[in-house]
């Protein structure tokens, strides 16, 4: 019945959305920056804001508000959502839906790529080689610090936001590519949403869609 895209890479978009008009007949509900959102979006540079950071932080909000705590909403609750792709990107939504910004960094397999073709003896490794914080062979040292970099920037978003925001509550949306690489070295509550863009897409094209 409809069809809505997201992109971040421009040149792909309309291809997209020839190959959709073509095969279903349906001309794609394209999200850009002039549209309505269901977040206030309270950014400094709001033109060179991803659309897929606002997507995952609609897509979090989306599913809070459906939720039986979206009841105790307040001011000390705050909504995060980490997407683990090709960047590590966090998203924070304040009260009473505000989007406030958030981190960019490199994904996890960004830095493995990294190290490995811009240093002469750091070889490609992967996640079994993760022994914890100390590593005792290079394998090991490269993998404990491309993961706790990762989940340190994650908790230390969120000592930021319950010393200096006095955040009392703080749901956390996981989504991405490298999430389930990941996932098994976090030590805090999070709720992993596989479509968590999908969902944020689709809530702004039923807010710009309604009849």
């Amino acid at each position: 019945r409809g069809a809505a895209i997201s992109s971040v890479v421009p040149e792909l978009t309309l291809k997209v959305a020839s190959k959709i008009k073509d095969d279903y007949g349906l001309a794609p509900f394209l999200i850009s920056r002039e549209i309505s959102f269901n977040l206030k979006i309270n950014y400094e540079t709001p033109e060179t804001l991803g659309l897929d950071r606002v997507c995952s932080a609609e897509g979090a909000f989306s599913i809070y508000k459906r939720s039986k705590n979206f009841d105790s909403y307040n001011s000390e609750t705050f909504l995060v959502s980490v997407d683990l792709g090709t960047a590590t990107t966090i998203n924070i939504v304040g009260y009473p839906g505000e989007f406030i910004g958030g981190s960019i960094a490199p994904g996890i397999k960004t830095m493995i790529t990294s190290l490995n073709l811009n240093t002469a003896q750091l070889p490609a490794i992967d996640f079994s080689s993760y022994k914890g914080i100390i590593g005792k062979n290079t394998e090991s040292s490269i993998a404990g610090g491309i993961i706790n970099s990762t989940t340190g920037l994650i908790e230390k978003t969120f000592s930021y936001l319950k010393s200096e925001l006095k955040a009392k509550e703080i749901i956390t949306f996981i989504t991405g590519g490298n999430a389930e690489a990941v996932i098994p070295y976090f030590n805090f509550k999070f709720n992993f949403e596989k479509g968590l863009v999908l969902k944020g897409i689709k809530a702004i094209y039923d807010l710009n869609n309604e009849k």
